[in-house]
């Protein structure tokens, strides 16, 4: 028997942040070993430091080179300030406006209220930085308000869904409404009872039961007719042939 096989994984990353444009630039290298981090360089301090006691025999070897450090204290400027431009444009002007959609799920149901949870899902937007808010007739919910994680698409753009457990009653009117860097005024998406999927649906579904029944029941009476006719046509020969005889 071979012993069950064990997944290794190492990955490193560098990282340019600023503050104020170019003005404060810091260069980090990380290293991470099953997801963990373990070792890493700072500009702002100079050298590798061990996060880890797993780390710490490769910082120690590292730091003894004078050239690794030398090439890793030089990046701020040969790698982080010429390369902010085209980061910057990329990232920090970048405005994507978000898409909304509002649906129903059903919860639980009693003899007297039924209980659902309203859904609004915002996705596609940039900069990750966004706000929602619920509102019932004009008043804004926030008790029974959950919203889940905030989830990147692998596209440069973020999606999340915001979730309301409320009471609906016939009249009612519920608002999802976003705030982004991307919108010059907040974007506000109503949903009335009345026009909501699930009762479009069960509209849908009794105009095709009906319509499906009316076919079936023009289609009998026109079998029975057709057999009436034939029916009395054969009685009629009969009786002729009777009389003739």
């Amino acid at each position: 028997m071979f012993p069950a096989a064990v997944d290794y994984v190492t990955e490193g990353k560098s990282e340019c942040r600023f503050v104020n444009g170019t003005q404060q630039v810091q260069f980090l290298q990380r290293y991470f070993y099953n997801q963990e981090e373990f070792v890493y360089f700072d500009s702002n301090v100079g050298h590798f430091t061990a996060k880890t006691e797993f780390g710490r025999p490769s910082a120690d070897y590292w730091n003894k080179d004078t050239q690794i450090l030398e090439d890793r204290r030089s990046r701020v400027e040969r790698y982080c300030k010429p390369n902010y431009d085209i980061i910057h444009s990329f990232t920090a002007d970048r405005r994507v406006k978000p898409d909304v959609i509002v649906s129903l799920m059903p919860h639980h149901e009693d003899s007297k209220t039924v209980h659902h949870i309203l859904l609004c899902n915002v996705f596609g937007f940039y900069p990750s930085e966004v706000e929602v808010k619920w509102f019932r007739n004009g008043q804004e919910e926030t008790t029974k308000v959950q919203s889940s994680a905030l989830f990147p698409n692998g596209d440069w753009t973020f999606q999340i869904l915001v979730m309301l457990e409320t009471e609906i009653q016939k009249g009612d009117t519920f608002t999802c409404e976003v705030h982004h860097d991307s919108l010059a005024a907040p974007q506000r998406v109503d949903w009335h009872p009345q026009i909501s999927d699930s009762a479009k649906n069960k509209l849908a579904t009794g105009i095709g039961g009906f319509v499906l029944g009316a076919v079936f029941l023009v289609a009998g009476i026109v079998i029975y007719m057709r057999g009436r006719k034939v029916q009395t046509s054969f009685r009629g020969a009969q009786d002729e042939h009777f009389i003739h005889s």
